[in-house]
């Protein structure tokens, strides 16, 4: 597999739009936006994350990856849960009791945290379904994992079909292309077919072969912009996306409080400045929670050695 420093853009520009759309603010002024936003926005996450799992691991290595992802997972909505038995959060829980807990944990995750429970369920049938018959060839192997996400999507209530496909396909761009940079081109123009498809309600439905487009798109004018930074700037942007995962744990803390801080931002009607506030100090905010929590190795507490990379 080969690692393109694309990625890291990609990752960047996701990151600060998973924020925005957590912006409760944001998301009353421009409903619309936000709707367009997460027409495209995690599908293109999982295609991503899809490519970079890498299953080539002991047992004993792939259960301590997953439970990287499962000890902050379950910390942080256990957490979130509990925030929101006092502060103004739209999906959040009426009681805070052991059923409650184990619904949100395992079935339907509350918060942004439902996207490390679908990486959680599809690595673990991903790495089953590799592991179980060595000895068959890549496409039967890929066919065994396609059917078990598709029995586990239908016949239990842990994974979403829809949210699992690009989470396939992301893996097969890692199995059968190697190289993620070869599925796009690097082109201001796609930014067309783009932009007529997320304005359209019609075709936010993750089910249908417009999100794809919408995907491919994305990632065609997105690193066309990227190939326009030089340093400094690159640097950051890059910073940011290889550290995805703690910007990801830690930014509701920081969309929560910017509520409290709408007050300030009473001269500017349009939330743009609140917005963008908001987003500068949920990423800056993160990045500085998860360096204490590596300096003094607290980082522990969330089943890793260090947070930032």
């Amino acid at each position: 597999m080969k690692y393109h420093k694309d990625l890291d853009f990609f990752r960047a520009i996701l990151m600060c739009l998973v924020i925005l759309i957590h912006i409760v603010n944001f998301g009353d002024i421009y409903p619309s936006t936000k709707g367009a936003i997460l027409s495209f926005m995690m599908p293109t996450f999982l295609v991503i994350t899809g490519f970079l799992v890498n299953i080539d691991k002991s047992v004993k290595d792939f259960i301590i990856y997953i439970w990287q992802i499962a000890l902050p997972y379950t910390i942080f909505v256990v957490g979130y849960a509990a925030m929101s038995l006092y502060l103004p959060v739209r999906d959040g829980i009426k009681v805070f009791d052991i059923a409650t807990i184990s619904d949100i944990l395992l079935v339907k995750s509350i918060g942004p945290y439902w996207f490390f429970h679908t990486m959680i369920v599809c690595g673990i049938i991903y790495y089953i379904t590799f592991r179980i018959f060595p000895k068959i060839d890549l496409t039967a192997k890929y066919s065994l994992f396609a059917s078990a996400l598709i029995a586990v999507s239908l016949w239990t209530p842990l994974l979403s079909i829809k949210m699992a496909a690009y989470y396939f396909i992301g893996v097969g761009i890692r199995l059968y292309v190697g190289d993620f940079s070869r599925i796009y081109k690097k082109s201001f123009w796609p930014i067309i077919p783009f932009g007529l498809l997320i304005t359209q309600t019609a075709f936010h439905d993750w089910g249908t072969i417009s999100t794809l487009i919408c995907v491919l798109s994305f990632l065609c004018f997105s690193s066309f912009f990227f190939s326009f930074l030089r340093g400094r700037a690159e640097a950051v942007v890059a910073y940011i996306g290889r550290n995805t995962f703690p910007i990801y744990i830690f930014h509701p803390i920081f969309t929560m409080m910017s509520k409290f801080l709408l007050p300030l931002f009473r001269f500017e009607p349009s939330g743009i400045l609140h917005a963008l506030f908001t987003i500068s100090i949920s990423i800056v905010g993160s990045i500085y929670i998860a360096k204490v929590l590596d300096w003094s190795r607290l980082s522990y507490l969330l089943g890793r050695q260090k947070l930032l990379r």
